[in-house]
């Protein structure tokens, strides 16, 4: 058995923080290792809810059937999950604070059935990786979204064409999609429909792929670039995907994301003020998100 057990802290009501974590259906929001994430039952959760959720661990997809376990609202949730190879029980705790917000308790316990049993020494290290990252999201989702800008980067298009970033951004809104591993193209791809569709629909919007890779593979950069433009025919597509070869570490630093696992949508302005950032999967509610942080400012009537 591993157990991980992580504390957040939200500005969030404990009524309303229960509510949003108790409905297991949004882990696909916050955890970059669920893929998808649904409701088994009808109407609001409640003791004996179910819910189906797929997470992807070294390349493979598996899915578990949470059941709410545990309900004593807005104080407490268990939810126990299970497949053919993993037993998993997740308690959420929930305490007022005295600035009104919301202290959470977050204790995994997880467990493997059958001849994964003998794997058991070395679950708890993947099981503090994966809850690190699963934290750090959640405080991002759950937070207050702080504003803060995207440090320069140099970049330059499949194209050709040289960017200073964010500088550079032709929109007064740009939707920046990043990522840092070759076998993430797969969740860009995800985000590129919705993301398009917005910038066709809207006056005002950009957007761009990003991958970020080490500097230390610069010398490569003609080899390496070389071999993304002849995989992309699409002129537009290559002239939207500006590579940067920069300190990684910085850059996941800089937009607050718990690793390079997975990728980003960063919404930002030339300024280089980050409006919100959404990490992971492509989801409806992300978008949603991503949509209300990209709509231009009113204009000011003049005095």
């Amino acid at each position: 058995m591993a157990r991980y057990r992580a504390t957040i802290f939200t500005p969030l009501p404990p009524t309303e923080a229960f509510a949003y974590l108790s409905d297991f259906s949004t882990t696909a929001e916050w955890d970059p290792g669920v893929v998808h994430a649904e409701r088994l039952t009808p109407g609001a959760p409640g003791l004996g809810s179910e819910f189906r959720v797929t997470v992807t661990s070294l390349g493979r997809e598996t899915s578990l059937t949470y059941r709410i376990v545990a309900h004593d609202a807005p104080r407490a949730v268990t939810l126990s999950g299970a497949n053919c190879s993993v037993l998993s029980t997740d308690t959420i705790t929930f305490e007022p604070t005295a600035d009104g917000g919301t202290r959470i308790g977050y204790d995994a316990e997880l467990r493997l059935r059958g001849p994964l049993r003998l794997a058991d020494p070395v679950l708890g290290i993947a099981l503090r990786r994966i809850g690190d990252r699963a934290r750090a999201g959640l405080a991002q989702q759950l937070g207050p979204q702080q504003s803060h800008v995207l440090h320069p980067l140099s970049g330059r298009a499949l194209d050709g064409r040289s960017y200073q970033l964010p500088a550079d951004l032709p929109a007064g809104r740009n939707l920046l999609l990043v990522a840092f591993q070759r076998e993430q193209q797969s969740l860009i791809d995800e985000w590129l429909p919705w993301a398009l569709k917005r910038e066709r629909e809207a006056t005002d919007l950009a957007v761009f792929e990003v991958p970020v890779l080490s500097s230390a593979y610069g010398p490569a950069r003609w080899f390496i670039d070389g071999g993304m433009t002849r995989g992309i025919p699409d002129a537009g597509a290559r002239a939207r995907t500006i590579t940067v070869y920069t300190d990684v570490a910085a850059v996941v630093a800089n937009l607050g994301l718990a690793g390079t696992d997975t990728v980003a949508a960063v919404a930002v302005e030339p300024s280089g003020r980050i409006l919100r950032v959404e990490s992971g999967a492509y989801t409806p509610a992300k978008a949603r998100r991503l949509a209300t942080a990209l709509k231009p400012m009113p204009a000011t009537a003049p005095a």
